[in-house]
């Protein structure tokens, strides 16, 4: 009769401990919690090796009047300011007691499983998250200026700015979304991106749903109509990696995208785990690892604006 304990049948063991693994690692989230995963946030596609190369697109700009029999005016699209990004390979291990295993006390490895698959998920949206908190400084766009800057310069030799001041209000809103739809594309045409997100920090999502989805104007008097909730329909999203707790300090920093945003995740492999069997281990230990690739960045500042809330 065939056996199946686990020194018999390691693949049987390592399937019940996958089964712990992915049903923690792939918990579904709050609707306006954004992870990694999160497509109004960053744009998913996969690499092919370990470095995406981008080339910034600047299009043939407006068309142009023409006289009859005049020849067609002509549009140059060319490609160029590139940006590359390098894929990361993140991995843990841990060791599982054989005797844990075999007995189950209280639900030991599994605990620990639990524990792995989703410190690997907040590893994976950590990460992720970063370009945000850096877009101010070190995460850069293909013209080597900060994510949002005043300062870009477009393929088209146009000074593009997606950097705004203040903290989070009615007011500063408006004036995001004026300056996201103002927006230059490379080639210098006015890109009318259509608010679709705004993403805050926790500290920052209440009032963020105040301004954004109240019936009327929030904290006014008057029987205003709310024209963010009413005629804009911005979704609101929150992340816990852009509070004060992952920056160090501070969560007044917001952005708004357009869904034509250019923050991207590029996956090379997904989770990917093995279960190392105690027979070959010295301490009789199961050993059980699990790796990822990928990367996080924009190429460009077009579809965002951001502030970093001062």
């Amino acid at each position: 009769m065939a056996s199946y304990s686990g020194g018999s049948n390691p693949d049987v063991i390592k399937t019940a401990i996958d089964d712990v693994f992915y049903q923690e690692h792939n918990v579904e989230s709050h609707p306006q919690y954004a992870t990694a995963e999160t497509p109004a946030v960053f744009h998913q596609d996969t690499a092919e090796s370990s470095a995406v190369i981008w080339d910034a697109f600047k299009g043939s700009g407006l068309w142009e009047t023409r006289a009859e029999e005049q020849d067609v005016p002509q549009g140059t699209p060319t490609v160029g300011g590139q940006k590359t990004f390098t894929v990361t390979n993140y991995a843990k291990s841990i060791e599982i007691s054989k005797n844990f295993f075999d007995d189950n006390m209280h639900g030991a490895y599994e605990k620990a499983v639990r524990n792995f698959a989703a410190n690997a998920r907040k590893t994976r949206d950590n990460n992720a998250f970063a370009v945000f908190r850096n877009s101010f400084g070190t995460a850069t766009t293909y013209d080597g200026t900060a994510i949002f800057s005043n300062t870009h310069t477009n393929r088209g030799g146009y000074t593009i700015d997606n950097l705004l001041t203040g903290d989070l209000s009615e007011t500063t809103l408006n004036t995001a979304i004026v300056q996201l739809l103002e927006l230059k594309s490379q080639d210098g045409v006015v890109g009318g991106s259509i608010p679709a997100t705004l993403l805050v920090a926790p500290a920052g999502y209440k009032l963020a749903c105040e301004i954004t989805e109240s019936e009327l104007r929030s904290g006014t008097p008057d029987n205003d109509m709310n024209v963010y909730s009413d005629k804009y329909g911005i979704r609101v999203l929150t992340s816990q990696w852009l509070g004060a707790a992952a920056t160090g300090g501070d969560d007044d920093a917001w952005f708004l995208l357009s869904d034509d945003h250019s923050f991207y995740r590029f996956v090379r492999q997904g989770v990917n785990t093995v279960l190392v069997d105690w027979k070959i281990a010295r301490n009789n230990n199961y050993i059980y690892k699990g790796e990822f690739r990928e990367v996080v960045g924009a190429f460009s500042f077009e579809g965002a604006v951001a502030s970093a809330g001062v």
